[in-house]
């Protein structure tokens, strides 16, 4: 048996009543919160550029999220699964070392418009979609992520893939046989971070496994053995020695991955990897009351793995600017806080905001051993013109494990903060009562219908 076809036939296995509470809850959450974030983007110039652009903005009867296009399933995919990532704003996964929702949930919507669906089985299918990356994940991380692979993109494409084929319906062999066809559909560098390639990279996954599961149903053919090959997924993408196929099937399930490790709410419009250092720093402000003006200089030393794509003493745009750890930290320290206006133009232009981090400087953490998992570990040292050093370590920001979720609260205020941003507050409040009531949806493409702008 190879690894497609045994991934084939635990999907095909899984059932609704395999899915404990815990699960079902996160699962609303994510889905909530990604949703939150592509109405908050569905203006974003990926989104506007997309939807000019010839072949992607085919019609059809998929609406785009916050908007009142309507496009054919895969070019809805594309853009929704895009306008989802936007922002960096969206959910993500210490196992898969990326975000879980954003190319999964963007396919199911475009199947549920085609087909007649429940909300549980919505729910089905997209515990299996994040199940199906985050396991696989499990064998080739993280590695593949320092490689400078995009896990969101290189493995979503498999989540999306195994999420359709579980809503379209397909047998063990149509499911083995997309998953086979994403091993060439799988593409995404970090080189590309902080700028529009980035969030394309979850609408091409988005609608590739869509489009992987749609060419199997209808009788394409895949190498069975693509991931174990010599030539196939393992050795292309991680190389010799890099990687471990058995962790993508064991315990499967028993926790859902969905479960433990779980989801991880960002509660700022910024890369991840930034978090700790936030975190880190508004700790130290509410443990020893400064301000910006009090600050002589600021070390972060963080994990190599993380520190390689957010050490960005310079500034080419807003997007950019989510992805430099010294831009977030001057912001966070000028304002108080992370929002999304703090990556407009007149933010990042801001005379004190760029003096601020000349201040700063970034290093790669001298112990990396000493990381927990998801490779977080911070440490951030400031120096105040008093004399006064002030430090503080963190392995992981707040709200990224089972032990310590992101405040209900937290989560909805984010999700109403963002869908303000294409819907009016009854549309809004409507939405967000229709994903929490999700298991008793009757017609799931209730969902995409109540996100299309009116």
């Amino acid at each position: 048996m190879t690894l497609t076809t045994a991934l084939a036939a635990h999907l095909y296995k899984a059932t609704y009543e395999q899915l404990e509470p815990q699960a079902l809850l996160n699962a609303k959450l994510a889905m909530l919160d990604t949703l939150g974030c592509a109405l908050a983007g569905a203006r974003e110039p990926v989104v506007d550029t997309l939807l000019r652009t010839p072949g992607m903005n085919t019609p059809g009867a998929v609406a785009v999220l916050g908007r009142r296009e309507r496009l054919e399933p895969l070019c809805a995919a594309l853009v929704n699964g895009a306008a989802a990532h936007a922002l960096d704003f969206d959910d993500v996964n210490i196992a898969m070392g990326g975000h879980p929702t954003a190319p999964v949930l963007p396919a199911l919507l475009a199947v549920a418009a085609s087909r007649a669906c429940t909300g549980r089985q919505l729910l089905l299918a997209y515990v299996a979609g994040f199940e199906a990356q985050a396991r696989l994940a499990r064998s080739v991380n993280f590695h593949h992520y320092d490689k400078g692979w995009h896990p969101t993109a290189t493995l979503g494409v498999f989540g999306a893939a195994a999420g359709s084929a579980k809503l379209l319906g397909l047998d063990e062999r149509q499911t083995a046989l997309a998953l086979g066809l994403c091993v060439s559909l799988a593409s995404g560098v970090k080189a590309n971070f902080g700028t529009m390639a980035k969030p394309y990279h979850v609408g091409h996954a988005a609608r590739n496994g869509l489009m992987a599961a749609l060419l199997a149903q209808n009788g394409f053919t895949a190498s069975l053995d693509a991931f174990e090959h010599r030539q196939g997924f393992f050795e292309v993408f991680n190389g010799a020695g890099n990687y471990t196929p058995a962790l993508a099937l064991e315990h499967w399930g028993d926790p859902w991955d969905i479960v433990e490790p779980g989801i991880g709410i960002k509660l700022y419009p910024c890369c991840d990897s930034t978090h700790a250092s936030l975190d880190a720093l508004s700790s130290l402000r509410r443990d020893y009351a400064f301000d910006a003006a009090d600050v002589a200089t600021i070390e972060v030393l963080m994990h190599p793995l993380r520190l390689t794509h957010v050490n960005r003493p310079q500034l080419r745009d807003g997007l950019d600017a989510k992805f430099s750890v010294q831009y977030c930290l001057a912001r966070a320290l000028l304002d108080g806080c992370i929002v999304l206006d703090s990556f407009n133009q007149n933010a990042i232009e801001d005379a004190q905001a760029l003096a601020m981090m000349q201040r700063i400087e970034a290093q790669p953490h001298p112990t990396p051993s000493l990381a927990e998992p998801g490779h977080y570990l911070t440490e951030l040292h400031i120096m105040l013109h008093d004399g006064r050093r002030l430090s503080r370590r963190l392995h992981s920001p707040y709200g990224r494990t089972r032990d310590q979720p992101a405040p209900l609260e937290s989560i909805m205020t984010k999700f109403q903060h963002n869908a303000a941003k294409a819907l009016d507050t009854h549309a809004a409040e409507q939405l967000g009562e229709t994903l929490m009531a999700l298991d008793r949806l009757e017609q799931a493409d209730r969902i995409s219908q109540l996100c299309a702008r009116r």
